[in-house]
């Protein structure tokens, strides 16, 4: 990144603690670069050999000077640059109680078909516009907003969070473990899950208002159960349509008819320049690239082998800036489950560059953090929902607990 002009001369600032480790002859500094254009003399640098520190403790030296030709100059601005971002994980998911729930769907209903996986991002869809922020985080955004050097990145970040609250993210699942025939593992599904379209959010909270309601009420409470009962079967249904819904996709995906296996072969058969072109497209328009790329990567390669000593699995995602988060998800051999998130949100990179980047930090741990508790509580309420019943006692619930 350029960091100031003089004239023909580009100076471009580097940190120089970056290079820690690499056996480089730099100190922890920020050193100024600067780029001259082929035939200007410029400065001498070090010669016959002569090695010196540069940084802190290069004194006598001036700032390193490398001199390019006007077109290598063209090609290293084009080069593409490393998206920030930081890195966070967990593992306080509870699996167990969610492999019970599975279990517990079984017996209450057959179409109610959901993995593990299609649980993991049926929440994430209701945490992305349930998310709230630690107070403390809001506070210190707030005080950074009053600084001049900050004032721009936390006001932006403040602007970001309330508005995230209202996206739906189209998630693009390219793996599944959960699936046994490792060829339906790989699909490159885009997805959003139809939380509008099925009211799911409105049933889960109707549905947990009329079993207090229930389990409070004294005397027979017929009308109180009558009550649950309509909304849960309601909502059961909805769940399984959901399940439906997300199978069908995968089936598409699989049989190589999704939009986004489309988008490929399109472009596998044309000239690069006309590749490159179109494949730009998309990132210019949000519905279109929604469809096609979707805007975060959901991706899990499932329960590792019994002998395995892998423990964490950290996805990749391609060099669309649209892609915010990358979610990778892996189960290891003593059944714990560990999600590491990688974040490419704006206002991330915004408080990086402003030398934030513990806070930047802390704000992708509080939202994975958030994610994986608000799962616990879900899965928690879902499996109260499911298993009531006044009509139909299950007298083998224990069974889920093995």
């Amino acid at each position: 990144m350029i960091y100031k002009e003089i004239g023909c001369t580009q100076v471009i600032r580097i940190d120089t603690c970056i290079l820690k480790g690499t056996a480089s002859l730099v100190n922890d500094a920020l050193l100024n670069l600067k780029i001259l254009p082929q035939g200007n003399p410029g400065k001498k640098g070090l010669t016959n050999g002569q090695q010196k520190r540069l940084g802190q403790s290069a004194e006598g030296f001036e700032d390193a000077v490398f001199t390019f030709e006007a077109a290598e100059l063209t090609l290293l601005q084009k080069t593409p640059q490393v998206t920030p971002a930081v890195s966070v994980e967990t593992e306080i998911i509870n699996l167990k109680p969610i492999l019970q729930l599975r279990k517990l769907f079984k017996r209450r209903n057959d179409l109610i078909q959901l993995t593990v996986n299609d649980l993991l991002i049926l929440y994430r869809a209701i945490h992305a516009i349930s998310y709230q922020p630690n107070p403390g985080i809001i506070v210190e955004l707030q005080k950074l907003s009053h600084k001049s050097s900050t004032q721009k990145a936390a006001l932006n970040t403040l602007k970001e969070i309330e508005n995230s609250q209202r996206v739906n993210p189209a998630l693009v699942i390219p793996v599944d473990g959960s699936r046994r025939n490792p060829r339906e593992r790989l699909y490159p599904i885009t997805f959003e899950v139809p939380l509008k379209e099925l009211d799911l959010i409105n049933l889960h909270q109707q549905c947990m208002v009329a079993l207090e309601s229930y389990k409070s009420g004294k005397g027979d409470r017929a009308d109180d159960y009558s009550n649950f009962d309509r909304v849960q079967r309601t909502y059961l249904a909805s769940l399984a349509g959901f399940g439906a819904v997300l199978s069908r996709a995968k089936e598409i995906a699989i049989a190589g008819e999704s939009a986004s296996v489309g988008a490929i072969k399109m472009l596998a058969h044309m000239p690069t320049s006309l590749q490159r072109m179109l494949d730009q497209i998309p990132s210019r328009i949000d519905l279109l690239n929604d469809l096609i790329k979707g805007r975060e990567v959901f991706s899990n390669v499932g329960l590792v082998a019994p002998s395995s000593t892998l423990t964490r699995f950290i996805t990749a995602k391609d060099d669309n800036d649209k892609k915010d988060l990358a979610w990778g998800v892996i189960t290891d051999a003593q059944g714990i489950m560990r999600i590491t998130l990688r974040d490419f949100r704006p206002h991330i990179r915004s408080l990086l560059a402003v030398k934030q980047k513990d806070l930047a930090t802390r704000m992708g741990q509080d939202y994975l953090d958030s994610y994986a508790n608000g799962l616990n509580i879900y899965i928690k309420e879902l499996r109260r929902i499911t298993e009531t019943s006044r009509e139909t006692q299950l007298t083998k619930l224990e069974e889920l607990n093995e």
